[in-house]
């Protein structure tokens, strides 16, 4: 009897001693699993800021574009580059119901770097000598926009950034530097800091632009502008920035990313509150932390090994889709928020994303001679790393359509800034055109992109083969094509996803059926998009496409211009 209790209680202690080291166990995995999903939570939210930080210092590259249109328009003026004093100041004052952006006013330097004229006039640094100036001696080596740091050439020493252009004449030699400046601290309502706030950046905290001296340009509260940043506090590097969980000077948890503005010697730093951004990821923690409590009192490994799986899915969810989120807000942004409207011709457009990600793009740019610059491509990642090549390629795009380079050298200068920055097995396809309104006259280059259907009637020219994709080699050199388009006629672009689309036996759609689906019926690009669309449907079976879809129809309207028949 005796051996028999003995063996009883000998049998409890080893039960009580296994559900002890199989809660200690579940409880370590517990721990474990919850650690593990925070740092991932952490790592994802630092990475999302980042990325969100470079492409938002992308479209604030953007904005400060804009306002050197009415310089360049300005510096094109003879009266500009004429080298009479009084021709210079006759020219700025007609100008000014267009210089009344620059609110700190707008000084011309001849090329000795010697003031000439000012508007609004400021007879006291007439004849100064500035050819010290950073945004002076920045130009006379290049015939880039310059930005410069904060400084006190603004009226009365007021404190100010400028935004200079080359000034030329009529045989492209330098004449000097017409120079845009915009004050820093003194207006909340000024053009400049406007540019800056319609990006919506840092809701939840500070946001600060930051020349090259760490000085405070823009400063979200308007609290600390003209104070100096230390930008070596912060994770990364000045030139590839960076994010991570910090404190700001008040102490306050927050996560902080910075990125370099391209083109400019400014730095854009953005402040978010670290319990706002993560809030719906602690949510999910919270959930998780129930779920791992209550798989501890379950007496088996199995069940914890489960949790931990759909902890581990779960989390990949949420990381997929938040990065969706993220990347298609960007690259709407990226998109034109509207169709260009040119007299005598008919524009029109169908664009389906995939549901699986975006990865063509388009864009349309009027140039200030009132040409218009089309561009549509595709890129070979998908997610943030699509949203981060779409909006490099739309940025140098729109830089070589504003310095007017023909579209083989617009392609060539494109894919010479892409190179460095992609990765192996990384490249865009792009077709790059040029259209002249009033003559008609169309010149593409492509790289890598589909060619392009020109009078589906059988008379059209015949469009050289694509070049080589943009990223691949910085050695490659394109070539283009001059296209009449005459009254009544059209250009059809359109992307992979159209010709490759297929039925349900596998076939695809191909030129041939698509040549069909836009022979011509009339000269209005609606009709052609609406028929292409519906002969896709018709084909496919589906309204949804399963890969991107992208089709831009040009077309001239048959009463714009004589109808004496094909040259």
């Amino acid at each position: 009897m005796r051996r028999t209790i003995d063996w009883r209680r000998w049998r409890r202690r080893l039960i009580a001693g296994t559900m002890v080291v199989t809660l200690v166990v579940l409880a370590g995995v517990a721990v474990f699993t919850y650690l593990a999903y925070q740092r991932a939570a952490v790592a994802l939210v630092v990475e999302r800021d980042h990325q969100v930080a470079y492409l938002s210092a992308a479209r604030l590259r953007d904005e400060l574009l804009k306002f050197t249109s009415e310089l360049t328009s300005l510096a094109r003026n003879p009266g500009i580059y004429r080298d009479t004093i009084a021709d210079q100041l006759t020219a700025l004052n007609k100008a000014s119901p267009r210089l009344v952006v620059f609110d700190a006013g707008v000084v011309f330097l001849d090329r000795f770097g010697r003031v000439r004229a000012t508007a609004p006039e400021r007879s006291e640094i007439l004849l100064s000598d500035w050819s010290d100036r950073p945004f002076f001696r920045e130009l006379l080596a290049s015939s880039e926009v310059a930005f410069s740091d904060a400084s006190t050439d603004g009226p009365g020493g007021r404190s100010v950034v400028a935004i200079s252009v080359p000034v030329h004449d009529e045989s492209g030699g330098f004449v000097g530097v017409l120079v845009g400046m915009f004050g820093l601290g003194e207006s909340r309502s000024s053009s400049f800091y406007a540019s800056i706030i319609r990006l919506r950046l840092g809701q939840s905290g500070n946001t600060y632009v930051v020349d090259g001296k760490h000085r405070i340009l823009y400063d979200s509260g308007y609290a600390r502008i003209g104070e100096v940043l230390d930008l070596t506090k912060l994770p990364g590097s000045s030139l590839q920035g960076g994010a991570g969980r910090t404190r700001d000077e008040a102490g306050n948890d927050i996560v902080a990313a910075h990125a370099p503005v391209p083109g400019t010697p400014w730095t854009l730093v953005t402040e978010d509150n670290w319990a706002t951004v993560t809030n719906s990821t602690q949510q999910y923690a919270r959930i998780l932390l129930v779920v791992l409590v209550l798989g501890i009192v379950l007496p088996a490994l199995g069940i914890g090994l489960l949790l931990r799986e759909h902890n581990a899915a779960m989390l990949e969810r949420e990381r997929t889709e938040q990065e969706a989120r993220v990347t298609n807000l960007i690259q709407q942004k990226l998109l034109p928020k509207q169709i260009p409207v040119l007299s005598g011709w008919s524009l029109a457009i169908s664009y389906q994303p995939a549901q699986t990600g975006r990865g063509n793009f388009h864009d349309f740019l009027v140039l200030p001679d009132g040409r218009l610059m089309i561009t549509i491509g595709d890129v070979t990642e998908r997610g943030l790393a699509a949203a981060h090549l779409v909006a490099m390629t739309r940025a140098t795009c729109r830089g070589a359509a504003r310095r007017q380079l023909p579209p083989w050298e617009a392609l060539e200068y494109t894919n010479v800034l892409l190179c460095p920055e992609l990765a192996e097995g990384q490249y865009v396809s792009c077709a790059y055109c040029i259209l002249n309104p009033s003559s008609g006259e169309l010149m593409i280059a492509n790289a890598g992109f589909c060619a392009p259907v020109v009078n589906t009637d059988g008379t059209g020219p015949q469009l050289r083969p694509p070049g080589v994709a943009l990223g691949v080699s910085m050695e490659t050199c394109y070539s283009q094509d001059d296209v009449p388009i005459r009254p009544g006629e059209y250009i059809v672009l359109f992307s992979e996803g159209v010709i490759n689309a297929r039925n349900a036996r596998g076939e695809a759609l191909g030129s041939l059926r698509l040549a069909k689906a836009i022979a011509r019926q009339a000269d209005d690009a609606q009709q052609v998009v609406d028929s292409v669309m519906a002969a896709l449907k018709d084909f496919t079976g589906r309204d949804k496409a399963q890969a991107d879809l992208t089709l831009i129809v040009l077309g001239r309207s048959a009463n714009d211009g004589p109808k004496d028949g094909r040259r």
